[in-house]
């Protein structure tokens, strides 16, 4: 009878053991989903962001200016457009039309 309620002693702590464990991991595996949706809702936030930054710098009036300002681009007329013919480039295969 002895052996038995030892039997049974050792059975149950180690239940109590496993309980207290799963309980653990549990809660363990509950904070690690909290803290990736709340890494979730950030990111969210930051490609919400964003596109509402490319949306702003993507403005063809922001565009131009820039173009015009930084780079010093001017729009093409016919003054300044060069023409290359096929026969006098180098390289160029002559059946390729020029116009």
């Amino acid at each position: 009878m002895t052996r038995l309620n030892l039997l049974l002693l050792a059975i149950d702590v180690v239940c109590a053991m496993s309980l207290v464990r799963s309980q653990y991991e549990a809660r363990r595996a509950f904070a690690a989903l909290d803290a990736a949706q709340q890494r979730a809702m950030r990111l969210e936030l930051d490609h919400d962001r964003l596109q509402v930054e490319l949306r702003a710098l993507s403005v063809p009036v922001r565009i131009e200016t820039q173009a015009r300002g930084e780079l010093g681009m001017v729009p093409i007329t016919p003054a300044r457009t060069d023409y290359v013919s096929a026969a006098r480039a180098p390289g160029i295969a002559v059946n390729i039309p020029t116009r």
